[in-house]
């Protein structure tokens, strides 16, 4: 179980230095008051450039959620992509737009986990390219846009035993 108060509450500050969601898993999605939070039991990776990791290497920490700011939620994108017969084909590839309570409610029910897989920036927003996992070992792709929004990543604990 997530704890909803956590002793570490760091802003994306530096951009992917100290703290990333690169390979880590979403169970849980919330939205509220213009927050959405993604909660991870696995935590994510914290790089031995941060403050507080005497690692090192990058270490994952504890469960742990990351919340981003959004400021019109109606504008955030999901696209997902699946492909027939795993082929990588050009012709063979479908793009559906999920709205986000689609993605919310998709992850909620347990049919699929979300895996963030690698960030593209610009000015103030961002693009997560994902895959969406299912437990009948079909996974899609998947892009996230959140414009306009900033990351706060909430823990407690780095575990040194979890290494990249």
């Amino acid at each position: 179980m997530i704890c909803e108060k956590f002793i570490h509450n760091d802003p994306d500050a530096f951009h992917g230095q100290e703290l990333t969601l690169h390979d880590c898993v979403a169970d849980k999605i919330v939205l509220e008051d213009d927050i959405l939070r993604f909660y991870l039991p696995d935590g994510f990776w914290v790089t031995p450039h941060h403050k507080e990791s005497d690692c090192e290497k990058t270490v994952r920490t504890g469960a742990a959620v990351v919340e981003f700011s959004v400021k019109k939620v109606e504008d955030i994108t999901v696209r997902v992509f699946t492909r027939k017969n795993r082929c990588l084909c050009p012709g063979k590839t479908t793009v559906v737009y999920w709205s986000l309570e689609e993605l919310i409610s998709a992850v909620n029910s347990g049919k699929y986990t979300l895996e963030f897989v690698t960030q593209y920036r610009a000015h103030f927003e961002q693009m997560w390219s994902c895959v969406l996992h299912s437990k009948k070992k079909l996974y899609k792709g998947c892009h996230l846009h959140l414009p306009e929004t900033k990351a706060t990543f909430r823990w407690n604990d780095l575990r040194p035993a979890r290494e990249w």
